[in-house]
C-alpha cells in the first residue's frame, strides 16, 4: 500500500511580458492585436489539462500589467471552465478584478497582513516569494505565522525551485582547485567574453542546484511546510498537542510517530508515538512515557518527536522523515565550575612586543602591538596561527549584493546607510595599549584596548590564561557617536593550524543555520571542514551554525581546539578566505588554504529572503544587529585530546 499525497497544481498559461511597458499598463496586455494570442495561450492549457483532477485553478501567469487582454482571457476560462477559480497576479493586486485570487509577489510580511485586511472576500496566495538565491530562505517564520493564523491569506510559491546551470569542464589552470572535473555555468561565462549583456547568476536561484543537491534553505522550507506541528502542553508530565494540517486525510493514514530523549549527542531513552488518529485541521493531545531523569551538571535533555511516511508512497520510501520538533526538557542542574586551583602552574615570559604563556602540555604567544594570538600549541601540536581578532564582515551573500545595489546611491550621501564600513573595521582596528598581570602562580590576564578608526567605535578584549591551556575570551564592542549601519557580524575570526580538519559541534544541524533560518535541531554533529562548505553558484558566506554551546576542530590524532559559548555562540569554519570568496565567481576559482578560517561569533545577521534586488533583500528588523548599541559576549578555548565531553559543561 503506498500512502496518499495528492499534489494540488495551479494549472499556469505563463503569460509574462514582465518589463514591456509599465507594470501597471502593460503595452500587450493593452493592445488588440494580441487579445487572439492571450486567448489562444490560456485556451490550449485548458483544454490539455481540463481534465486531471489536480488542477484546482487556472492562472494567466504574471507580470504583464492588467487591461483588455487580462480580460479577456478571465472570461474565456470562466466560460469555459466555472468550476475552476483563476488566478492572475497583474489585476488584483492594482485593484482590478480579473482575477478571483488576491495575488502579488515579494511583500513583506505586513504587507500580507494588509492586503489580507483590504481584500477579505478573496483568497490571498503569493505568487512568487521567498527569492532562493545563493544562501537565502530567511524569514520564512514570518510568512508562515500569517498563512497559519486562519486569515484569507493562504500561502506562496517559493522563486524557485532550481539553478538554472549548465555543467562544463573546469579549465585545466584551476583543475588543482576542485575535487570535480566539473562545474555549474552560469550567465556571464560566455557573454562577458564578448561583453554581451547577462544577468550574471541570476538564473540561480534555486532550492535545489542544478545538479539537484539541496540548499539549506530546502531543509527551512520542509520544516515550515510540514503537515503535522507539536507544541508543548506539559513537558515534565510527557504531555504534547500534535496538530494535523492535512486537508483530506486522518494523520494516521499517512505518518506514523515517535519520540526519544536525547542528553547532548546521547539517546537515553526512546518509543513510538500512539495512533496519529487526527481528523484534517484537528488536534489531539498526547501523553508520552518519559523516563525519569537525574539530572547531571551542565547537560541539557531534548525531547525529538519525528514523523514518518508509514507506508511508501510515490515520491519516497516508508519511513521517510516529514515532520519533526524538538523542544528543551524542563530538567537541568548547575554546571560545575572549573576550578582553578587544581590548574599547573603557569609561566609568563615577556620580550618586548611579545607574551610567552606555559603550561606543562601548551605555550600560548602573545603579540601585545597586534593584540592577538601568534601561535597556540598544545603537546607538540599548533591549534592557532592568528586571532583571535574582531570581525564585523561576511563574504557578501546574493541577497547582501541585490541589497547593496539598490541603496548605493542613497549610502553615498546617508553614511548610516553604508554597510561596507565594517568590511575591514576589524582587520584595521588600531591597539592602543596591551597589559599582562599575574592574577596568582596559576592564571593570567591579558587587556587589549583598541579603537575602530574605520567607524569610531571601541573594541577591547580580555583574555584569561590559566595553567591548563584554557583561554577564556571576553570581547566588548562600544559604538561613537557616529549613527553606523547594521553590522554583518559581530565577532572573531581565528586561523587554526592545518590538519585541523575534524569539526564537531553542538548546536543546530546537520545543514548551514543563520538566525532567520534556524529550524534544524540542537544535537551533536561530527563532519569535516571541508564538508561543511555550501557550493552555492557563486561563493559567498558560508558554513554557519547558530546556537552552538561548543565546537571542536581536530586533527586525525584526535587533538585540537575546542571553543565553548557563554552560553551559545555562531560560529563557522571553512579554508577560504573571506576576500578569496568574495573575489571570485566560482569555487573552483579559489585556492584551498590548509588553514581553517574559524569564526566564533556572538551573532551574524540573518540571511535574507524577502527578494535579491530591493532593501528588503537585508534580512527583517528582527535578524539585524544595529551598529549604534554596545554588545560584549565571550567564550572559552581549551586544547582537548580524545574524550573532551566534561571540559565542555565546565562553567567559567
Amino acid at each position: 500500500m503506498r500512502a496518499k499525497s495528492p499534489i494540488l497544481v495551479i494549472d499556469e498559461a505563463n503569460i509574462e511580458c514582465h518589463g514591456f511597458g509599465t507594470n501597471e499598463r502593460n503595452r500587450l496586455t493593452n493592445d488588440p492585436a494580441w487579445t487572439l494570442a492571450y486567448i489562444a495561450r490560456v485556451e490550449a492549457m485548458v483544454e490539455r489539462d481540463k481534465n486531471h483532477p489536480s488542477v484546482i485553478s487556472w492562472s494567466m501567469g504574471n507580470e504583464s500589467g492588467d487591461g483588455p487582454n487580462a480580460a479577456a482571457c478571465y472570461q474565456w476560462a470562466k466560460e469555459r471552465d466555472p468550476s475552476r477559480p483563476f488566478h492572475y497576479e497583474g489585476s488584483t493586486s492594482n485593484g482590478g478584478s480579473n482575477s478571483d485570487i488576491n495575488s502579488f509577489m515579494y511583500p513583506t510580511p505586513e504587507r500580507v497582513k494588509q492586503a489580507a485586511a483590504q481584500r477579505p472576500e478573496m483568497p490571498l496566495i503569493l505568487c512568487e516569494y521567498s527569492h532562493a538565491m545563493g544562501n537565502s530562505s530567511g524569514g520564512l517564520k514570518e510568512y508562515w505565522d500569517i498563512f497559519y493564523s486562519g486569515t484569507n491569506a493562504q500561502g506562496a510559491f517559493v522563486w524557485d525551485w532550481v539553478d538554472q546551470g549548465i555543467r562544463l569542464p573546469v579549465p585545466g589552470e584551476y583543475k588543482n582547485n576542485s575535487p570535480s572535473n566539473t562545474f555549474l555555468a552560469y550567465g556571464g561565462w560566455w557573454e562577458d567574453k564578448t561583453q554581451v549583456r547577462n544577468d550574471n547568476n541570476f538564473n540561480n536561484n534555486g532550492l535545489v542546484a542544478a545538479d539537484r543537491t539541496p540548499h539549506p534553505g530546502l531543509w527551512a522550507i520542509k520544516y515550515v511546510y510540514r503537515y503535522l506541528h507539536a507544541a508543548p502542553v506539559d513537558l515534565a508530565a510527557g504531555k504534547i498537542r500534535i496538530k494535523s494540517w492535512f486537508d483530506f486525510v486522518n494523520a494516521r493514514e499517512v505518518a506514523e510517530g515517535s519520540w526519544e530523549v536525547k542528553a547532548e549527542g546521547r539517546v537515553i531513552a526512546s518509543g513510538k508515538l500512539p495512533e496519529l488518529d487526527i481528523q484534517p485541521r484537528q488536534e489531539k493531545d498526547y501523553a508520552l512515557a518519559l523516563p525519569k531523569i537525574a539530572a547531571q551538571p551542565g547537560v541539557e535533555y531534548w525531547l525529538n518527536l519525528s514523523f514518518t511516511l508509514k507506508a511508501d508512497a510515490a515520491w519516497a520510501a516508508k519511513g521517510h522523515e516529514i515532520a519533526w520538533e524538538q523542544f528543551a526538557l524542563p530538567i537541568a542542574a548547575p554546571s560545575r565550575a572549573f576550578d582553578a586551583s587544581k590548574a599547573p602552574k603557569l609561566d609568563i615570559a615577556e620580550e618586548g612586543e611579545a607574551v610567552t604563556l606555559k603550561g606543562p602540555a601548551f605555550s600560548l604567544r602573545f603579540n601585545k602591538r597586534e593584540g592577538v594570538i601568534t601561535a597556540y600549541r598544545y603537546k607538540g601540536v599548533t591549534l592557532l596561527e592568528r586571532g583571535p581578532r574582531p570581525d564585523f564582515w561576511r563574504a557578501a551573500t546574493d541577497n547582501d549584493t541585490g541589497a547593496w545595489k539598490n541603496i548605493r546611491e542613497r549610502a553615498a550621501k546617508d553614511p548610516s546607510l553604508n554597510i561596507k564600513v565594517w568590511r575591514d573595521a576589524g582587520s584595521l582596528w588600531e591597539v592602543k595599549d596591551a597589559q599582562v598581570e599575574r592574577a596568582d602562580e596559576r592564571t593570567a590576564r591579558i587587556t587589549v584596548n583598541a579603537d575602530l578608526p574605520a567607524v569610531g567605535a571601541s573594541y577591547a578584549m580580555t583574555y584569561t590564561v590559566y595553567g591548563t591551556g584554557d583561554v577564556v575570551v571576553e570581547c566588548a564592542y562600544r559604538p561613537g557617536s557616529r549613527k553606523l549601519p547594521m553590522l554583518p557580524r559581530l565577532g572573531t575570526e581565528l586561523i587554526a593550524a592545518p590538519g585541523l580538519e575534524n569539526i564537531a559541534w553542538y548546536g543546530r544541524g546537520p545543514v548551514e543555520t543563520h538566525i532567520d533560518r534556524q529550524f534544524e535541531r540542537i544535537g551533536v554533529y561530527r563532519s569535516t571542514v571541508g564538508k561543511e562548505w555550501v557550493n552555492y553558484s557563486r561563493p559567498q558566506e558560508n558554513g554557519n551554525k547558530t546556537d552552538v554551546r561548543w565546537m571542536a576542530l581536530t586533527n586525525a590524532q584526535g587533538i585540537g581546539l575546542l571553543a565553548v559559548g557563554a552560553p551559545t555562540l555562531s560560529a563557522g569554519a571553512r579554508h577560504y578566505t573571506k576576500e578569496d570568496m568574495e573575489r571570485a565567481g566560482y569555487t573552483f576559482q579559489m585556492q584551498r588554504h590548509p588553514q581553517v578560517f574559524l569564526n566564533l561569533d556572538w551573532k551574524q545577521m540573518g540571511a535574507g529572503g524577502i527578494d535579491s534586488w530591493s532593501a528588503n533583500a537585508y534580512p527583517m528588523a528582527p535578524y539585524r544587529i544595529p551598529g549604534d548599541q554596545a554588545y560584549s559576549y565571550k567564550y572559552r578555548l581549551a586544547p582537548v585530546e580524545g574524550d573532551f565531553s566534561v571540559k565542555t559543561r565546565e562553567k567559567f
